[in-house]
């Protein structure tokens, strides 16, 4: 699990280093390994690519305080768990908290901060696992129910609808995205080398599969069928996942 600490208190922010330090030798050989990255101002933790899974945070000295930087990571696209550390400022009682906000109290008691490791660990295994794509400038995370539909660009280069309509170019031929993908059951490469999240499919004729915002792909011959007896199996497979996991609750 990544974790990211953001203390503008430097002594307080060495002090969770070593605690989550200690925490990951203890769990090494249960829930593995703690990575965790420190920043001690605003910028540092606004500019860093890395997404982590949960970020604990006490900010009350650089004229921005731990509300305000949270709006901030959560209009940059973090909805991950956002811990407040509680010391001069008690953050329960602050008002227009971001969702998925957390609490301890400093100083940091042992028992508290593993009972709140295993709460985050327990959420990040809840979560759709994300898929990274990269291109020059940007490293871009979506689950597999993002993904509408994909299509090559170039020989290294693949442009990704998503199912809200945003578009993304990431730096890969389309066989090296098929096998992100290749896990997944939801997904078939057309024989024009497009790629279809078929739980997107709003109807397919002889020669055009249109997807649910409308888009058209041509189809080649004989390859409605196949594509019909695909998308058959996936919501087979998409209705008894959803199945189990009804009984599971």
């Amino acid at each position: 699990m990544h974790l990211a600490i953001c203390d503008d208190h430097m002594a307080d922010r060495k002090q969770m280093e070593r605690l989550l330090g200690r925490e990951s030798d203890r769990r090494l050989n249960t829930t593995g390994v703690l990575y965790v990255d420190s920043f001690g101002s605003k910028e540092s933790i606004l500019t860093t690519p890395m997404i982590y899974d949960a970020i604990f945070m006490d900010m009350t000295e650089d004229g921005c305080d731990a509300v305000e930087l949270s709006h901030m990571l959560r209009a940059d696209g973090t909805d991950v768990p956002i811990v407040f550390c509680c010391d001069k400022v008690d953050y329960r009682k602050s008002k227009n908290l971001p969702d998925n906000a957390l609490f301890l109290d400093k100083p940091i008691v042992v028992a508290e901060l593993t009972e709140m490791i295993d709460h985050l660990l327990s959420i990040k295994n809840s979560k759709a696992q994300k898929l990274e794509f990269r291109n020059q400038t940007d490293t871009i995370y979506l689950t597999e129910d993002q993904i509408s539909y994909a299509w090559p660009e170039s020989n290294r280069h693949v442009c990704i609808h998503t199912a809200d309509s945003r578009e993304y170019t990431t730096d890969m031929s389309i066989a090296s995205f098929c096998g992100t993908l290749s896990k997944y059951d939801s997904f078939i490469l057309l024989a024009s080398n497009t790629v279809l999240n078929m739980r997107y499919i709003r109807s397919i004729s002889m020669f055009k599969v249109t997807m649910q915002d409308g888009k058209s792909f041509r189809l080649g011959f004989g390859e409605a069928k196949v594509l019909r007896k695909s998308v058959d199996a996936c919501m087979e497979k998409l209705a008894q996942g959803e199945k189990a996991q009804g009984e599971e609750a």
